[in-house]
């Protein structure tokens, strides 16, 4: 994929920021070919033109499982440079999901809190949302609130079939007056943890929204298996950097895909 290209362009990689706000970012983390060229792998994988994008029925988590391009994807040295300034040098792979929605898609993803449903101990993950294409707010730009990640909220049912998430924080919970919509150009990235409060709206242009995300933890943190409701095919744990001397999750190491 490359040399590490983060952290010369946009507004700067800041762990200050990330502390204090639960977000950094976005910055410039893959070259402008470089998310072309997986831009264009997306739509092959899923069958279509780029130029004619269309809904899709295709399950879009933990392609790293089975497609070499989005693992290196997934493990590309800038997210990995940034991880590491965030995690330390022990950094574990654990989940990826391409956030794709097609012109005039009317779902959207209701505000919520990322550990709300993911049965993790402790609660340690820093996730990468990747856009490979324009993101804005007319075709649903990720949004996200500053400085809620200080506290756990309790999560309701949506009540709204066009909800990707059956549940969410309910409206009085969330001060949308706060929220900042992610405008951002191929290539950038934005960093946050697994509390901060974040959505999208639905795709009113015609312009397709096509993102990924990628998840990574610490290898001293336990994935309760028990507790995740049979959603568990796409929890693959790969060490991407330094050592894992705990191992608790041996039973679910993922294999990298070959060429």
């Amino acid at each position: 994929m490359g040399e590490p290209s983060m952290i010369t362009k946009g507004k700067p990689f800041s762990q200050a920021e990330y502390a204090e706000q639960g977000f950094c970012g976005p910055v410039q983390g893959l070259s402008l070919e470089e998310a072309d060229s997986a831009y264009q792998q997306f739509f092959t994988t899923l069958g279509q033109s780029r130029f004619e994008p269309k809904p899709t029925d295709m399950n879009l988590s933990a392609w790293h499982h089975r497609y070499v391009w989005a693992y290196e994807l997934a493990t590309h040295p800038g997210i990995v440079a940034a991880m590491k300034h965030l995690l330390g040098d022990n950094l574990v792979l654990w989940a990826m999901h391409f956030w794709y929605k097609e012109p005039g898609n009317e779902r959207f993803i209701p505000w919520h809190q990322d550990i709300n449903y993911w049965p993790m101990e402790p609660a340690i993950n820093a996730t990468a949302w990747v856009t490979l294409g324009f993101s804005i707010k007319e075709n649903g730009c990720l949004k996200l609130i500053p400085g809620t990640h200080r506290s756990l909220v309790e999560h309701v049912a949506v009540g709204d079939a066009r909800s990707t998430f059956g549940q969410g924080l309910s409206l009085e919970q969330v001060d949308e007056s706060k929220a900042i919509e992610m405008e951002m150009s191929p290539g950038q990235i934005v960093f946050f943890n697994e509390a901060i409060f974040h959505g999208s709206g639905d795709n009113r242009s015609n312009i397709p929204r096509v993102a990924f995300s990628v998840r990574y933890t610490t290898p001293e943190v336990r994935f309760k298996l028990d507790e995740w409701g049979g959603d568990t095919e796409r929890i693959k744990t790969f060490l991407v950097s330094g050592r894992d001397d705990y191992r608790y999750n041996n039973s679910i190491r993922g294999t990298v895909p070959e060429r």
